[in-house]
Parts: C-alpha cells; structure tokens; sequence
C-alpha cells in the first residue's frame, strides 16, 4: 500500500510537471526563435502569455469535464489535446501559426495543473494537504529548472525543433502511464447533482476564493515572467552561454525547494497568515537586493552576477513559501464540487498569470531596472491581498 502511494505521488508530480517544462523548455531559445520568425523580443515573449491563456481556458474546461466524465478521461483527452498542440508547434511556419500552435499546446497542458490536483482533493483530508502540497511543492521546483538547463542542452547541441520533438515525447509518456496507472478518484454514484445558481453565489460570496486565487495567480505570474525575462538579462546581456544559463534554473529550483520546505515546517507551528506575510516579506527584500544591484553595481560585472542570483533565490523562496498555503485553503468551502470550483479557480488564477507575464512582455527593454520595478508592483498587489485575508 505504501509503495502504491508513492507511485501515486510520483505520477501525480510528472502530471502537474510536464505543463511547468512545456513553458519554461524553450525559454533559453527566445532570441533564437525571435530571429527565426523576423520578431522583436517583445512579440517572442508574447508566446509565453498566450501559452497563459490557452491554460486558463485549459484549466477551466478540463475541472468541469472531470466533474461530468471523471478524472481519468478528462486527463486523458487533454494529453492527447496537448500532444496534438506540441505537433503544431513543430512545424509552425511563422509566428501566427506558432502562437495558435502555443494556445493549443497549453489548452492541453492545463489538464495536467488542474485535474490533479482536483485527485488530490479528491484523495486526502484537509490535515494531510498541506503537507501533501508542500512535498509536491517541494519536488516540483525542480520541473521548472529541469525545463531551461533541458532546453539549453538540446538547443546547443540540435535545433531548436528538436525542443518540441521532446515535447511530444513526454506528452506521449505522460498518455501511457497515466492509462496504465491512474485510477478514477471521482466517486459517480455518489455524485450529487449539481445546481449551478447556488454554486456560483458560493463562489462569488467566498473571499477567501478571491484573495487566495489572487495570491496564485501573481506567485506564478512572477515565476514564469522571470522566465520569460531571465534569458534576455543572463544570455544578452550578462553574455552568459545556453548551457550555463539552464544552470542557473537549479538556483531557482533549490530556492523553491527551500520555500516549500519552509512551508512545510512553519505551518505547522505558525498561522497561514503568519506564513504568507512572511513570505511576501522575503519577496520584497529581494526586490531590494535585485534593484540595489542594478543601481550600484552596474558597472561591475562579477558583483552584479552575485547579486542578481542571491534576489532571484530570495525572491522565489518567499513566493513558494507562500504557494502551497494558497494551493490548499483555496477551495476548502466547495468540496461538494471540487471539479468545478477548480475550474474557475484556474481560469481565475491562470488569467492573472498571463496578464503578468503580458505586462512583463509588453514593458521588456534593455534597462535592467524595469522587472524589479514590475516585482514591486506585483508585491503591492500581494500585500492588499493578505491584508484583505486576515479580516
């Protein structure tokens, strides 16, 4: 039994994982394909919101779906959706038909975020959650890093197209385990019928929904436009190599690892308000660090380097620090109707992320000052947030 819990997890983990690799694979390669497709860094980065709001939609298709045609068919169609989308983008010949391609892609991806973690919902009490979430959390943080040193590999060495011929594989992984092992955790028999009226003033009279949702949605709103800005900053401008900047994703992935870790043993001994005050504190002290870097040391570059990397582990260890505390208490108010309440949750959360990384996108320049002063606007945002979660 013990050993079947483990391969639950582990599965589960590659599920939520394979999602944070597709967007963060072929970062490394942005300018790259910017060249390739004749657009400015601006539009490239453009893939990544889009990316955003194909999931958005992703995630609220698939939670409804999962509560009509269970858990284990709804994560299998949108595999196959997602593997469909990672074909496309192979053999996009220009940038509208790689975007389109990029929408699709992560249309199918969502399946893997929003679906799991309604099984894991589905699968343990409130008191096991948290620390459920914090150790997924904690495994987790290395999928984005794994996505930017693989990316960098691959592209060293091949293509960049050999980036979305791994793309199919692992969707193509992700299919066969997950119809050989994954069991259906939505109980049909017991399921209620649902009335929607009453759940959407459920929804829209719980401000924790609201708040937490929020808080999601910058955490990884900032997570995937340092993404989307990090090659620009280290690869262009810091004249650092593909494969040394994938290196630095392990600096982030330890970073998140930490925070989650932290979590993990605070919650236990701390309030969730305690907990996310803290983290959103950590945040803005590397802002600090980050912008204080930028200012002072502009014209020094090891020191500059240095810096930079101690902001970036400071910053993603006070956002994950937060995360799984809002990954969890999110919908503790819907249970009845997990799939749904997910949904939305979701189309909520992951909105926000690509209006983040939109912005991000939109106001990218060569100034190195201009993502911590977006970081301190996101910061802001964090802390009426919080300050709204405790009345």
């Amino acid at each position: 039994m013990k050993n079947q819990k483990k391969s639950f997890i582990w599965l589960i983990i590659f599920l939520v994982g394979f999602p944070q690799i597709s967007e963060t694979i072929y970062t490394p390669s942005l300018s790259e394909l910017a060249t390739h497709y004749d657009v400015t860094g601006n539009q490239i980065q453009q893939t990544l919101s889009i990316y955003f709001a194909g999931f958005a939609i992703g995630v609220f298709l698939w939670g409804i779906l999962s509560d009509f045609i269970g858990r284990k068919s709804a994560m299998l169609i949108g595999i196959v959706v997602y593997i469909v989308g990672s074909f496309l983008c192979l053999h996009a010949l220009d940038f509208q038909a790689l975007l389109l391609a990029r929408f699709i892609q992560a249309l199918g991806a969502a399946v893997g975020s929003n679906v799991s973690q309604t099984i894991l919902r589905d699968t343990y009490s409130d008191q096991e959650r948290i620390s459920v979430f914090s150790k997924i959390s904690a495994v987790l943080a290395f999928s984005p890093a794994i996505g930017p040193l693989l990316g960098s590999i691959v592209a060293s060495i091949w293509h960049v197209s050999m980036l979305f011929k791994l793309l199919i594989l692992i969707g193509s992984v992700a299919l066969l385990w997950s119809a050989s092992s994954l069991s259906e955790t939505l109980d049909f028999e017991s399921k209620p019928k649902y009335d929607f009226r009453k759940i959407g003033r459920n929804i829209i009279s719980d401000r924790s929904f609201w708040i937490l949702g929020g808080l999601i949605g910058t955490i990884n709103g900032v997570i995937f436009s340092y993404y989307g800005e990090a090659p620009f900053v280290f690869i262009e401008q810091l004249n650092f190599s593909l494969i040394e900047y994938g290196c630095i994703g392990f600096l982030v992935a330890f970073a998140s690892f930490c925070g989650a870790k932290f979590c993990k043993r605070i919650s236990a001994k701390k309030s969730s308000q305690y907990v996310l005050y803290f983290g959103n504190f950590t945040f803005l002290l590397g802002i600090l660090i980050y912008s204080l870097a930028v200012l002072l040391c502009a014209d020094w570059t090891p020191c500059l380097v240095v810096l930079i990397l101690l902001a970036i582990f400071v910053i993603m260890f006070g956002i994950t620090c937060m995360l799984p505390i809002c990954l969890s208490n999110a919908l503790v108010h819907h249970k009845a109707y997990l799939g749904i309440a997910g949904a939305i949750l979701g189309l909520y959360y992951y909105a926000i992320v690509g209006g983040i990384t939109w912005v991000s996108s939109y106001f990218h320049s060569s100034s190195l000052l201009v993502f911590p002063i977006l970081l301190f606007c996101w910061f802001i945002i964090n802390t009426g947030l919080i300050r709204l979660n405790s009345k």
